[in-house]
């Protein structure tokens, strides 16, 4: 995202929008490269660059070869943006997805098609310099976002990362910058909003992050705390006497914290101890159910007996050492990130549905129990050595990573009611221990299971920048890394027929490099082209219950599913081009790439039984484009559009057992839209004769994902694939000096596709659904100091 501040012929400065998703003012103004150019009237213009670290060193964005869009706070604030679905929606190539069947907890995080919830992560999630992502384990296993508040940008890095940041960014990666301790200066940044969503519960938050010198130029202390209430929409109605029971029950409580503490004993020398900590609660699911809603008319509702609250907290202490020696600087970041998550879903329906009573039918006062939990540990280590800037041609960065991540995930399922209705379903000829072939555990349990992990990585990296000429640059990255990963699993009830335990290990040594070439044509603009490999490990996992998915399993000429699976990579090529237009009034951005992805690892979804297992699935090829235009049409006047498009799709017919065809040559392998756009545009003015205003819009688009093919294995016609969607946002403002008041629409026009259709099994009456947020009114104010 792009930010365009000028020296405008009023004689002040004007805070321009983010008009692009490509670009973003972040870095202290010290640090900020200008281009000077003369305006249409004779004034003179100066177009501020943005420096990211998408190379593990501060570059100006326009000169790193690589599509990358970056988004400052300010900017972020412009754009109302508070979480990952908003960063999704202004950034093509990037997409993102919640399950919404229960809690909605279950994630997917892609770029540029590469997608998987299964085994390791495809998309690196970074804070600052520490990864965050976490493996499919079970079936609540889902990344966590940093909220929107105390960061100083964020940067979507498209394309393979694992040359500079490892196995798990195998499609790229998504970095949330936090703010940092001022030696010099005392900072302030406010934020408060209240808002009013249709026919819902009011949302509103409050929080405000101080940076301050303790001892000027030697020690610096920064501090914030933020906090947030998402007014539900969703209400929970009684399935037994239609009555609501909960009314907005789908509200989310957000608190993040953060303190840090920068001490310079020398000139040379930082060191920053750091703790970030963020919890969320949500109380209900987002989900809703289609046969109790009119999305049109703004009513959704659900009908489960059970809330399904969920919660979900993280600690990330780290420690940050920065050393200049000259010619070279050292840094080294140690950190431990320690996660819980806990949820509750309601199983009162789909233990029905298998009991062959149909979802429907309950019996009075029956409810279903899902607990499930989620626990991550994980230490990092990495150590890198860099050049400082210098006059020489080769500039070059070395350095070793180690971690060791432990992760745990638990589900335990319980009903009094399921032998009763097996029993009227069957007039008596069964009950649960007839007819799972194993009888409840003591506490009326179905199902206890814990799935355990430990991945411990190693690996040593380095890139090197050749400047042959002043205009013609090379790149030669690598990186070797050794990984080894431990899985075991507990689980007993009827639900797995008695009891089950596996364990399994694998261990993997790739290779990850990188190539490319850029060419500075003039000053303003540069061309480059790059191939670079991603690497995703392999793993191991828990096989589905034979018992339970025997029949399913059959129908792939299988008796067991597997209990791992092996690594897949991707080789990516990448040609783009970016710079400045029109004298510097605009900017551009341009890349094309096409994608080879090798031994894909997919989840085979098992319909009867509604369970699911990962094999290796053949390769896939993904090719697209992303487009950046940006610019201020007149001095008042700016306008961006930012285009992407991916086609991605498997280059061969993939079979299983007994002739069931897994995936056919030329089906679309991403179920994501092919074509997004996002249009923004903001008019700046003077009100009451000398205040700074402005009126803004941002306007996204997605185009429809393609159909799901009718001939492969486990095709359900009523589930549906992303929709087209539009969405309108606008925001109107005045500024007094720092303090920046607005009032805002978002989804302006109410608009509600259908993202999100579920249903328990193959033939389910009961569907669920999910949408966008209904139309939202508020006010915000912001205050920078």
């Amino acid at each position: 995202m792009t930010v365009i501040d000028r020296n405008l012929s009023r004689g002040r400065l004007l805070r321009a929008t983010s008009l692009a998703t490509l670009m973003v003012a972040a870095a202290p103004p010290a640090a900020l490269a200008q281009t000077v150019a003369t305006a249409s009237d004779g004034q003179r213009v100066m177009l501020e660059e943005i420096i990211v670290t998408a190379n593990r060193r501060a570059e100006r964005l326009l000169e790193v070869p690589a599509s990358i869009a970056a988004y400052s706070q300010e900017k972020m604030d412009d754009q109302g943006v508070r979480q990952i679905e908003d960063i999704t929606r202004l950034t093509p190539g990037l997409n993102f997805t919640r399950q919404n069947y229960f809690s909605g907890s279950n994630t997917n995080i892609s770029i540029r098609g590469i997608q998987s919830n299964d085994g390791a992560a495809t998309t690196g999630i970074y804070i600052d310099d520490v990864p965050i992502q976490v493996r499919a384990l079970g079936f609540s296993s889902a990344n966590v976002y940093p909220k929107v508040f105390d960061l100083e940008r964020v940067e979507v890095l498209r394309g393979p990362q694992g040359t500079l940041f490892g196995a798990g960014a195998e499609g790229g990666a998504v970095r949330f910058i936090t703010g940092q301790p001022d030696l010099d200066d005392q900072k302030l940044y406010g934020r408060s909003e209240v808002g009013f969503t249709r026919n819902g519960a009011p949302s509103y938050e409050a929080g405000v992050a101080v940076s301050t010198p303790v001892q000027e130029g030697k020690l610096a202390f920064r501090g914030s705390a933020w906090y947030r209430r998402d007014g539900g929409w969703v209400d929970r109605m009684n399935p037994e006497t239609n009555a609501r029971a909960d009314k907005n029950a789908n509200s989310q409580d957000s608190k993040a914290a953060k303190v840090a503490l920068t001490w310079a004993p020398t000139e040379t020398l930082r060191i920053t101890p750091a703790l970030y900590y963020q919890d969320i609660d949500i109380d209900d699911t987002t989900g809703y159910w289609e046969s109790l809603s009119n999305p049109g008319d703004g009513v959704y509702r659900t009908g489960y007996a059970l809330a399904q609250p969920q919660h979900d907290r993280y600690y990330l202490p780290s420690l940050t050492i920065n050393a200049d020696f000259g010619a070279v600087s050292l840094t080294a970041v140690t950190a431990y990130f320690d996660r819980d998550q806990d949820e509750v879903r309601d199983y009162t329906n789909f233990d029905s549905e298998i009991a062959i009573s149909g979802p429907y039918v309950t019996l009075p006062g029956q409810k279903a129990p899902g607990f499930f939990g989620e626990r991550q540990k994980n230490f990092s280590q990495e150590v890198r050595l860099q050049s400082n800037e210098g006059d020489g041609p080769l500039t070059w960065v070395v350095g070793g990573f180690y971690s060791h991540e432990k992760q745990q995930s638990t589900q335990v399922n319980q009903d009094s009611y399921i032998d009763q209705l097996i029993r009227n379903a069957t007039g008596g000829a069964f009950n649960v221990a007839s007819w799972f072939g194993a009888p409840m555990l003591p506490g009326d349990y179905l199902y206890d299971s814990t799935t355990r992990s430990k991945t411990e990585q190693i690996a040593g990296f380095g890139q090197i920048d050749y400047a042959f000429t002043e205009k013609l640059k090379a790149t030669i990255g690598l990186r070797v890394a050794h990984l080894k990963i431990n899985h075991a699993q507990d689980a007993a009830g009827p639900f797995v027929g008695g009891t089950l335990q596996s364990e399994g290990s694998t261990s993997e040594t790739p290779v990850t490099p990188k190539f490319g070439l850029t060419y500075q044509v003039d000053p303003d603009i540069m061309v480059y082209a790059s191939a670079s490999k991603g690497f995703r490990a392999g793993g191991a996992q828990t096989a589905v219950p034979p018992s339970f998915c025997g029949t399913d399993l059959a129908s792939l000429g299988m008796t067991s599913s597997p209990t791992s699976y092996d690594s897949d990579s991707v080789w990516s090529y990448e040609a783009g081009t970016k710079g400045t237009l029109l004298g510097g009034r605009a900017t551009a951005e341009a890349s094309g790439y096409y994608i080879e992805w090798k031994n894909v690892q997919r989840s085979v979804w098992l319909p009867t039984c509604g369970s699911s297992f990962i094999n290796n699935s053949g390769s896939i090829t993904s090719q697209g484009f992303d487009l950046s235009l940006q610019g201020r049409v007149t001095d008042d006047l700016s306008l961006g559009v930012v285009l992407g498009y991916n086609d991605a799709s498997f280059d061969q017919t993939v079979l299983g057992g007994a002739g069931a065809v897994l995936a056919e040559k030329g089906e679309a392998a991403f179920d994501g839209p092919r074509f997004t756009l996002t249009v923004t545009g903001q008019y700046d003015f003077i009100v009451a004769g000398d205040r700074d205003a402005y009126a803004r819009f941002d306007y996204t688009f997605s185009s429809k994902a393609p159909l799901d093919n009718p001939n492969v294995y486990s095709y359900d016609p009523v589930l549906t694939n992303a929709p087209v969607v539009n969405q309108v946002n606008v925001r109107v403002g005045v500024k007094f000096d720092g303090l920046d008041l607005s009032v805002f629409a978002n989804n302006l026009t109410n608009s509600h596709p259908e993202l999100g259709r579920f249903h328990h099994f193959y033939g389910s009456a009961l569907t669920t659904n999910a949408t966008l947020r209904p139309r939202t009114l508020g006010v915000t104010g912001t205050y920078r100091y």
